[in-house]
């Protein structure tokens, strides 16, 4: 992996870089652009890579220059000083990819907080001291994403200040994660000194955000949401106009999936809340695997753990197992891997079906045999 360099600049300056990859995109990138100046009340530093962008894009940073009164300055970097909103911009001459291109701002921010923000996002009302707030609240965080169209939310026809207004409530708390996704990757500058840059082995994108939040948890930190923070995300805009990328994904989940195993699906059958299931369940979900418990006993909020990765579906005692059957055995693009049962009627139908699921079934197993089964799983293809 890749080590930060020594950090360069003044003693005092903004509380937060923001780091913004830009490949064309002039209409998005200038939206994004114009949402942080109008909702960002915390003196922070645009850092923006221009990845070989065309004319279009160009002319806009180069508008964006003139309106934060910015100064040529030597070796092709681009500074500007405004009270708040200090802008530096990056230009390649061709575009290095995503990667390489956060990379190349992580090395020129010396804030104490930084921010890798995607080009095609919306900033609401707030977000940042939300990211902030959830950060400095827990020294044991390490990364932290908004709360997103894309990521905990539907926003349906709202604003993303509407929603902002919607989830002020939620001010402060946060749900953890096991992977912290990419479009707006929030954190500790030192975090990248900790655990290092964006794995460049992974090219033009993708999983490079699974990589590194990987990489977080393995050093002992939380991946987490600011439920209250939003950020509305028009997902994938750049990368499907690259040539390849499909065939790029699939590369990078092989790769992905050799370094650190193959998240698995999996179903848990639970005929009555069980406090000891759903921590096993949550120590699962921190290995990166999904799980939705199917259950005829209602959930009481206070029992069930903080953590995305698990979900739960409470259905009507009279139909819970057959329900369960179904959803197993349904095809889907995403089939399940696994069933954990805790009702042996459910196991028992589940193994004369498995012509029509194929997934493995774990007839209340302890966690021991769990942990060897997930791992079997995992290594194994799909």
């Amino acid at each position: 992996m890749a080590s930060t360099s020594s950090r360069n600049g003044p003693e005092q300056g903004p509380l937060c870089d923001i780091v913004i990859p830009i490949w064309n995109q002039p209409e998005r990138t200038g939206r994004c652009l114009e949402s942080i100046l109008a909702e960002t009340t915390e003196p922070v530093r645009l850092i923006l890579i221009d990845n070989g962008s065309e004319a279009p894009t160009r002319e806009l940073l180069d508008r964006f220059q003139v309106t934060r009164r910015c100064a040529e300055a030597p070796g092709g970097v681009i500074s500007a000083n405004a009270s708040r909103y200090p802008v530096q911009i990056i230009r390649n001459k061709e575009n290095l990819g995503f990667i390489r291109g956060v990379n190349q701002g992580i090395r020129a921010s010396n804030a104490p907080w930084i921010c890798l923000l995607n080009n095609d996002t919306i900033v609401s009302p707030g977000w940042l001291t939300e990211l902030l707030r959830v950060g400095q609240g827990n020294p044991s965080i390490g990364l932290i994403n908004p709360t997103s169209n894309s990521l905990g939310y539907n926003a349906g026809s709202n604003s993303p200040a509407e929603v902002a207004r919607l989830l002020k409530s939620e001010s402060g708390r946060w749900t953890e994660l096991t992977t912290a996704l990419g479009f707006c990757l929030f954190s500790r500058r030192a975090l990248y000194d900790q655990v290092g840059l964006l794995d460049e082995s992974f090219g033009m994108g993708y999983f490079d955000d699974d990589d590194l939040s990987r990489r977080v948890r393995k050093a002992g930190l939380l991946c987490v949401r600011a439920c209250a923070a939003y950020v509305y995300h028009e997902e994938q805009v750049s990368f499907k106009e690259l040539p390849g990328w499909k065939k790029t994904f699939e590369e990078n989940r092989s790769k992905f999936h050799e370094r650190w195993g193959r998240p698995l699906r999996i179903l848990w059958a639970m005929p009555s809340a069980n406090p000891r299931s759903m921590e096993i369940a949550a120590r699962r979900a921190q290995e990166g695997h999904w799980i939705t418990f199917i259950t005829p006993a209602p959930i009481p909020d206070a029992q069930w753990p903080s953590q995305a990765q698990l979900n739960r579906l409470e259905l009507p005692a009279a139909g819970w197992k057959r329900q369960t059957l179904l959803k197993l055995i349904i095809r889907r693009k995403k089939p399940f891997d696994l069933l954990v049962s805790e009702e042996p009627s459910v196991s028992r139908w589940a193994g004369r079906l498995g012509w029509l699921h194929h997934a493995r079934i774990l007839n209340k197993p302890d966690e021991k045999d769990l942990i060897e089964q997930c791992r079997k799983l995992s290594l194994s293809p799909s």
